[in-house]
């Protein structure tokens, strides 16, 4: 996984390299597997990258911190429970082991939110738009989608529903960016974005870039 703000950027893509899923025996089933968790980009011959947008730096940054702490807390806790288990009584040690159990967890769902962030990528070529997000529909996998230039009519703001990340973005600035290719839906209420997806966590930087890209 690439740390955060070392947002991979291709000067000149082109087509004549082959694509690592084509390979065959096991190297080639290995590359299969990872090209459905981190789908490979597979660019035109002559296709410039201009921008590429990932969700903003404490999304990686954030998950990394806590990954920390709770391999400490698993450290520290497994160490404390042998201890128990020798000197201190049965109850101190499957306290720690609970403690352990806990930390392993959440070391779990850092690595998820790691993950996330790496398959969450908007690249806008000179020629497409290309989108990697995760899979809805298979929890860990992710997808690559690729769209023609101007097909997205849309783009719109919005806070983030988990309200650990809302807090962050109303600090940093970042918001959730909606993007459709249909347009508004109108309702006496007021307008709403319609058939959008939601791009979580994107700089105030980034969307203005985005915005001059797309309707500039």
């Amino acid at each position: 996984m690439s740390e955060a703000g070392s947002t991979p950027t291709e000067q000149q893509a082109t087509a004549t390299q082959t694509p690592r899923t084509l390979q065959k025996g096991i190297k080639g089933a290995w590359w299969r597997i990872l090209d459905s968790v981190l789908p490979e980009i597979h660019y035109l011959e002559g296709e410039t990258p201009q921008l590429e947008i990932r969700m903003a730096p404490y999304r990686w940054n954030v998950p990394l911190w806590l990954l920390r702490i709770s391999i400490g807390v698993l450290i520290v806790s497994l160490a404390l429970a042998v201890v128990a288990h020798y000197i201190w009584s049965p109850t101190a040690m499957y306290t720690f082991l609970a403690v352990a159990m806990l930390a392993v967890g959440m070391i779990f769902v850092q690595f998820e939110n790691l993950l996330l962030y790496e398959q969450w990528r908007f690249i806008l070529t000179d020629k497409r738009i290309i989108l990697v997000t995760p899979d809805p529909e298979r929890k860990g996998f992710a997808d690559a989608i690729y769209l023609k230039r101007g097909k997205i009519q849309v783009l719109d703001t919005n806070w983030a529903k988990h309200p650990f990340w809302g807090l962050i973005q109303a600090i940093d600035g970042s918001r959730d960016v909606m993007l459709s290719m249909s347009g508004y839906e109108f309702k006496e209420q007021g307008a709403q974005v319609k058939g959008g997806l939601r791009f979580p966590d994107v700089t105030p930087e980034d969307i203005l870039k985005l915005e001059q890209l797309i309707f500039g």
